[in-house]
């Protein structure tokens, strides 16, 4: 398919964006970056207000790359996948170059819809859609269909919220819920605290699937996170040691964003037949706080 071909609406537009790709979009309501290397929104800047996405500085573009911040769409995996060897790491969809299959102007909001076909390693056919509404609310939805072969799928909108400082974030949402801690070996745990304030390396699997507030006092503002076919809710920040270890993160970068992850992981992954669908879907939006 020649997405060249696809007329676009009012408001959005073809651009190369660090030598990349991507469709520009701009309403009355916000303004976003959509890369089509990943399928990947890596700005989303509602009106008169200041973007809600953080990107690395030494973000790597193009064929092939994987954005470091935005959302990344993860799966057919995540991580390292539920044996724990599989690579890469949150599976190959963040990497691929999706085409655009539509754009339409629907009230206010513009949608997109991205595709990804013929682009499984695996050669069972694993297929992908990705559904982007820019407007008052940024909404992105990823589906994934089974080829020929029963598929154990993880998948997972890896969401990196600009923040002032992450050691000032409060996050509401996750009082009560049993977590997995990746910076313990997976150790299971019951968060205990509401709001959560994070003080160091954060790697959690909580196994929420309602929606998650981060307050940010500095910047004045609340950023909320509205899932949809999640399992689980992650977040993570390296930290000062976890990001020197990253070659496409300053070593200083780490305060300025937090993870907060709608995905269908671990062993909250969705068992699909072949030919079968599974989507997950976050909407996010923000208002003063």
């Amino acid at each position: 398919m020649d997405d060249s071909v696809i007329s676009l609406p009012a408001g959005v537009r073809r651009a190369t964006v660090h030598d990349a790709p991507a469709l520009l979009v701009e309403t009355a309501a916000s303004r976003a970056t959509i890369h089509l290397d990943g399928a990947h929104v890596t700005s989303w800047v509602p009106a008169d207000g200041d973007d809600v996405l953080w990107v690395s500085p030494q973000a790597r573009y193009g064929r092939g790359a994987s954005i470091r911040g935005g959302i990344p769409l993860i799966g057919p995996w995540f991580g390292p996948g539920r044996d724990g060897r599989t690579s890469p790491a949150h599976g190959w969809l963040r990497s691929a170059r999706w085409e655009l299959e539509a754009a339409e102007r629907i009230g206010e909001a513009v949608t997109l819809v991205l595709a990804l076909q013929d682009a499984d390693p695996s050669g069972a056919g694993i297929t992908a859609r990705a559904f982007v509404s820019v407007g008052e609310h940024l909404t992105v939805e990823l589906t994934i269909t089974a080829g020929s072969e029963p598929l154990e799928l993880e998948s997972a909108l890896h969401t990196y919220l600009a923040v002032s400082d992450v050691r000032e974030v409060q996050l509401d949402g996750l009082a009560g819920a049993a977590y997995l801690d990746n910076t313990e070996a997976l150790a299971p745990r019951v968060e205990g605290h509401d709001p959560v304030v994070l003080t160091g390396p954060t790697d959690r699997i909580y196994a929420v699937d309602d929606e998650v507030e981060v307050r940010d006092p500095v910047a004045g503002r609340i950023l909320r996170e509205e899932p949809a076919g999640s399992t689980r809710t992650v977040v993570w920040n390296p930290w000062a040691e976890g990001a020197q270890q990253l070659a496409d993160m300053p070593d200083d970068a780490w305060t300025g964003f937090v993870c907060v992850e709608t995905a269908a992981a671990k062993e909250g992954f969705v068992p699909l037949e072949p030919g079968a669908s599974h989507a997950v879907r976050v909407r996010l939006s923000v208002r003063e706080g």
